[in-house]
Protein backbone atom coordinates (compact mmCIF):
# COMPACT_ATOMS: atom_id res chain seq x y z
CA UNK A 1 0.00 0.00 0.00
CA UNK A 2 1.31 3.45 -0.93
CA UNK A 3 0.83 6.31 1.50
CA UNK A 4 0.23 9.65 -0.17
CA UNK A 5 0.76 13.06 1.45
CA UNK A 6 -1.15 16.08 0.15
CA UNK A 7 0.91 19.06 -1.00
CA UNK A 8 0.28 22.77 -1.37
CA UNK A 9 2.49 24.15 -4.14
CA UNK A 10 3.44 27.20 -6.17
CA UNK A 11 5.74 27.63 -9.14
CA UNK A 12 5.49 24.69 -11.50
CA UNK A 13 8.09 23.80 -14.11
CA UNK A 14 7.94 20.07 -14.92
CA UNK A 15 7.26 19.54 -11.20
CA UNK A 16 6.26 21.84 -8.33
CA UNK A 17 9.30 24.00 -7.54
CA UNK A 18 8.17 24.91 -4.03
CA UNK A 19 5.67 23.04 -1.92
CA UNK A 20 4.53 22.34 1.61
CA UNK A 21 3.52 18.97 2.99
CA UNK A 22 2.28 18.05 6.44
CA UNK A 23 3.53 14.64 7.52
CA UNK A 24 3.09 12.98 10.90
CA UNK A 25 2.03 16.27 12.46
CA UNK A 26 4.96 18.33 11.17
CA UNK A 27 5.10 20.86 8.35
CA UNK A 28 7.80 20.51 5.70
CA UNK A 29 8.91 22.88 2.95
CA UNK A 30 10.53 21.54 -0.23
CA UNK A 31 12.17 24.39 -2.11
CA UNK A 32 13.84 24.38 -5.54
CA UNK A 33 14.49 27.96 -6.59
CA UNK A 34 15.77 28.93 -10.02
CA UNK A 35 19.57 29.13 -10.09
CA UNK A 36 20.70 32.16 -12.09
CA UNK A 37 24.25 30.82 -12.48
CA UNK A 38 23.00 27.52 -13.91
CA UNK A 39 20.24 29.30 -15.81
CA UNK A 40 18.06 26.38 -14.80
CA UNK A 41 16.48 24.75 -11.80
CA UNK A 42 18.69 22.48 -9.69
CA UNK A 43 17.88 18.77 -9.66
CA UNK A 44 17.13 18.72 -5.93
CA UNK A 45 14.91 20.29 -3.33
CA UNK A 46 16.19 21.92 -0.17
CA UNK A 47 14.04 20.52 2.63
CA UNK A 48 13.10 22.33 5.83
CA UNK A 49 11.13 21.62 8.97
CA UNK A 50 8.81 24.59 9.38
CA UNK A 51 7.04 26.20 12.33
CA UNK A 52 3.29 26.58 12.29
CA UNK A 53 2.35 29.13 9.63
CA UNK A 54 -0.69 31.37 9.34
CA UNK A 55 -3.08 31.85 6.43
CA UNK A 56 -1.34 35.18 5.85
CA UNK A 57 2.01 33.38 5.51
CA UNK A 58 0.58 31.10 2.84
CA UNK A 59 -1.05 34.04 1.03
CA UNK A 60 2.22 36.03 0.89
CA UNK A 61 5.19 35.23 -1.42
CA UNK A 62 6.94 31.97 -0.51
CA UNK A 63 10.44 32.69 -1.86
CA UNK A 64 11.89 33.52 1.55
CA UNK A 65 9.77 31.37 3.85
CA UNK A 66 12.68 28.96 4.18
CA UNK A 67 14.35 31.62 6.35
CA UNK A 68 11.72 30.94 9.01
CA UNK A 69 12.52 27.23 9.15
CA UNK A 70 13.17 25.56 12.46
CA UNK A 71 15.67 23.24 10.86
CA UNK A 72 17.35 22.59 7.52
CA UNK A 73 17.02 18.92 6.62
CA UNK A 74 19.38 18.81 3.66
CA UNK A 75 18.52 18.05 0.06
CA UNK A 76 16.29 15.57 -1.71
CA UNK A 77 16.90 14.68 -5.36
CA UNK A 78 13.83 15.54 -7.41
CA UNK A 79 13.74 12.03 -8.96
CA UNK A 80 13.47 10.63 -5.39
CA UNK A 81 10.12 12.40 -4.94
CA UNK A 82 7.22 10.50 -6.48
CA UNK A 83 4.31 12.75 -7.36
CA UNK A 84 0.75 11.72 -8.06
CA UNK A 85 -0.13 11.47 -11.80
CA UNK A 86 -1.06 15.18 -11.95
CA UNK A 87 2.18 16.18 -10.16
CA UNK A 88 0.09 18.75 -8.31
CA UNK A 89 -1.81 17.04 -5.50
CA UNK A 90 0.37 14.64 -3.50
CA UNK A 91 3.72 12.96 -3.02
CA UNK A 92 4.51 9.48 -1.77
CA UNK A 93 5.39 9.41 1.91
CA UNK A 94 8.72 7.70 1.23
CA UNK A 95 10.05 11.12 0.13
CA UNK A 96 10.42 11.86 3.84
CA UNK A 97 12.71 8.90 4.54
CA UNK A 98 15.96 10.65 3.59
CA UNK A 99 15.24 13.93 5.38
CA UNK A 100 14.08 12.40 8.65
CA UNK A 101 17.47 10.84 9.33
CA UNK A 102 19.98 12.01 11.95
CA UNK A 103 22.26 14.78 10.77
CA UNK A 104 19.70 17.51 10.21
CA UNK A 105 20.93 20.90 11.37
CA UNK A 106 19.36 24.12 12.61
CA UNK A 107 18.15 26.29 9.74
CA UNK A 108 20.45 29.14 10.80
CA UNK A 109 23.42 26.98 9.80
CA UNK A 110 22.22 26.80 6.18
Amino acid sequence: MTDWVQINYRDFWDVPRIFFAEYEGELYLFDCQFDRELEDYPNSYRAFLMPELTEEDFAAPWANLWRRAEMSLGTVAIPAVTFDPTKRAAIRADAFDAIRQPGARPAAAS
